[in-house]
């Protein structure tokens, strides 16, 4: 019988065309080429896509209230993480904190960076919590930070200390701010390598009471900013700045002169360099 069995296969069927995207990749078919094609062709089906793309709910009060809402949700959700970890963590972290300070979280940073540095901190202080605290690795223990009663620290501020920073009482430091009174490495390129800065090129800077940092300016070195003085943004500073002066440029200079009798405030001037932080 199997003889007689014809051993011929049968002829292959055309296989039908696929429909829909997800068969187009099987058979070699570009699906947004599809699309545009189909686009093309049908006017009615363009416009139907663009009616969807432009489509927009206006604002209604019930749209208020869900701003509202997601407003205070998210402010006592930061609130809440503020005063039970994220403040508390970092208070530990401080040789002493002051009463009434207030860290400020950000949405990418809830802690400040502290390392090799003993950090003392005045009452009623405020700190972004985008903020670096560090010591020189030189130095001869761990370098002492000080900031004033009623002190404002912005973001990303780094405060790199020599042999300290000292800053006083109402500073107003604004964001991108650099204060270092440490080179950081030698200026001999094989020591710098594999070696920090040495210890005699480390240093103090002092900041007086109610000094305000523009934002992106760059202290450096051990100098002394005096009191009421005002550094200008962006402003590169190697130098004393005298009190009741405005700085700016690169390198700072002296701009302005401010006269107390011109000042509209109970502001009181101070000896140059008082920065009684933490007394």
């Amino acid at each position: 019988m199997h003889a007689f069995t014809s051993t011929r296969r049968a002829a292959p069927q055309p296989r039908k065309p696929a429909a829909g995207r997800a068969n187009a990749y099987l058979h070699g078919v570009d699906p947004v080429a599809l699309l545009r094609a189909r686009l093309r062709e049908g006017r009615r089906l363009r416009e139907v896509l663009r009616g969807a793309l432009e489509v927009r709910v206006p604002p209604t009060p019930l749209h208020w209230v869900l701003l509202t809402e997601r407003f205070l949700r998210r402010a006592a959700c930061y609130e809440l993480a503020r005063a039970v970890y994220y403040q508390p963590l970092f208070e530990l972290q401080c040789e002493r904190a002051g009463e009434g300070g207030h860290l400020e979280l950000t949405p990418e940073s809830k802690l400040p960076f502290v390392d090799n540095c003993a950090l003392v901190l005045g009452a009623r202080w405020r700190i972004n919590a985008r903020t670096a605290f560090q010591g020189a690795r030189n130095a001869p223990g761990k370098a002492r930070i000080e900031i004033g009663d009623d002190a404002y620290v912005g973001s990303r501020v780094v405060l790199r200390a020599g042999l300290g920073i000292r800053v006083g009482r109402h500073v107003t430091i604004a964001a991108n701010v650099v204060l270092s009174s440490d080179p950081g490495h030698p200026l001999d390129p094989a020591a710098r390598r594999t070696e920090a800065a040495p210890l005699e090129a480390l240093s103090q800077m002092v900041v007086g009471d109610d000094v305000w940092i523009a934002e992106g300016a760059t202290l450096l070195g051990g100098i002394a900013v005096g009191h009421g003085a005002v550094v200008g943004a962006h402003a590169v500073v190697t130098k004393d700045v005298p009190p009741l002066t405005v700085v700016a440029g690169n390198p700072a200079r002296v701009v302005k002169e401010l006269e107390p009798a011109r000042l509209h405030s109970a502001w009181s001037p101070r000896p140059q360099g008082t920065a009684e932080s933490s007394r």
